[in-house]
C-alpha cells in the first residue's frame, strides 16, 4: 500500500470521519513581518509610502535583510488589508495640525457665532458651500472598456465656461442650493448668499467655506444679515463635503460634447438635482462633520 494512503488510512482508524477531515499539514513558513515591524508597515500603509510591491520589498529589506519575492510582498500587502488607490491631492503648503485643530474648534466656534442667538430660540442651519468651473472644454472620465483595447472621448477645444455655486446643509433639512453663473465674482457670491440667507430668512445660517479671493471676509456689508461665515483652514478641501459633490455632478457630464453653455447648464442641473437630494446630501456629508455640529448649537 502506498505511504500516504496507509498514513490516511491509520489517521482514520485514529480518529473516524473527523479524524480523516482533519488538516494534518505543517505551521507552514513564518510571517516575515509580524509584532513592532507589522505595526511600522501598517502605519506605512495609511500614509500610502509604497507606490508598488517592489517599493515594500526593499522597505522589508532594509529592516529584516531578508530577500522577498514580490508576488509574496503583494500577498502580504492584502493580508495586511493593504489595496491599490489612486492618492487624493494634498497641497505641498496645507498644515495637517490645524485641519485637526479646526475639526476640534468647531464647536466652540458655532458658539462664538451663533450661540447667544441660539439661546434665544433663533434656528440655526449650517452649510458647507464651494464652486466648480465648467466649460465646453470636455472634462474626460474614466469608463468601462474591454482589456486590450484602447477607448476614446470625443473632445474639442472651446474655450467657454460657466460656474457652478453649491451649498450643502450640514444637518436637519439636508439641502441643497445651487446657482449657476457665466462668472465668479463677488457679484456673483453676494447674490448666492442671498439665496442661501433666503431659504428661510427667520433662521440663521452659518456657512464653512474656503478661503477663494472672490469670498467675502467677515463684516464686509455685502454679507446678508441672517448670514455667518466660517472660514475652513488653508489648503484643505478635504474638509469640505462639496467637493466630492462637485467631483460626482462633473463625472456626470464627462466624455460628452455640448455646443453651448445653455446645454451644459441644463445637462449640469439635471445632475446637480440628482445628487442634491436629501438622502444623497446626508451620504455625502462627513461623519466627522455632523458629530461636531451636533455637540455645539442646535440646529
Amino acid at each position: 500500500m502506498p505511504r500516504h494512503v496507509l498514513q490516511v488510512a491509520r489517521h482514520g482508524d485514529e480518529g473516524g470521519v473527523a479524524g480523516l477531515l482533519e488538516r494534518r499539514g505543517g505551521p507552514g513558513r513564518p510571517a516575515r513581518v509580524k509584532g513592532p515591524l507589522e505595526e511600522e508597515m501598517l502605519g506605512k500603509l495609511a500614509e500610502g509610502k509604497f507606490r508598488n510591491a517592489r517599493e515594500a520589498a526593499q522597505w522589508v529589506r532594509k529592516r529584516t535583510r531578508q530577500e522577498m519575492s514580490q508576488s509574496g510582498v503583494r500577498q502580504m500587502l492584502r493580508r495586511l488589508g493593504g489595496r491599490l488607490k489612486k492618492p487624493r491631492k494634498s497641497h505641498a503648503k496645507k498644515d495637517p495640525a490645524k485641519a485637526e485643530a479646526f475639526k476640534e474648534g468647531l464647536p466652540q466656534r458655532l458658539e462664538e457665532l451663533v450661540g447667544e442667538e441660539a439661546r434665544k430660540g433663533k434656528a440655526v442651519r449650517i452649510w458647507v458651500l464651494d464652486g466648480h468651473r465648467h466649460g465646453l472644454l470636455p472634462v474626460l472620465v474614466r469608463v468601462w472598456g474591454l482589456k486590450g483595447r484602447r477607448v476614446y472621448a470625443p473632445y474639442q477645444t472651446r474655450y467657454q465656461w460657466g460656474y457652478l455655486h453649491e451649498a450643502l446643509e450640514v444637518d436637519g433639512g439636508h439641502r441643497g442650493e445651487l446657482l449657476f453663473t457665466p462668472a465668479i465674482n463677488q457679484d456673483a457670491h453676494a447674490i448666492f448668499l442671498g439665496q442661501i440667507g433666503q431659504v428661510e430668512p427667520d433662521a440663521l445660517h452659518v456657512v464653512i467655506g474656503d478661503n477663494a479671493g472672490y469670498h467675502f471676509k467677515e463684516g464686509d456689508g455685502r454679507i446678508p444679515a441672517n448670514v455667518r461665515l466660517l472660514p475652513l483652514p488653508p489648503y484643505c478641501p478635504e474638509l469640505n463635503p462639496v467637493e466630492r459633490f462637485g467631483g460626482l455632478v462633473k463625472a456626470e457630464v464627462g466624455n460628452r460634447l455640448y455646443e453651448t453653455l445653455e446645454r451644459l447648464e441644463a445637462r449640469i442641473a439635471a445632475a446637480a438635482l440628482y445628487w442634491g437630494s436629501p438622502e444623497r446630501v446626508a451620504g455625502l456629508i462627513h461623519k466627522w462633520l455632523s458629530i461636531k455640529v451636533n455637540s455645539g448649537v442646535t440646529v
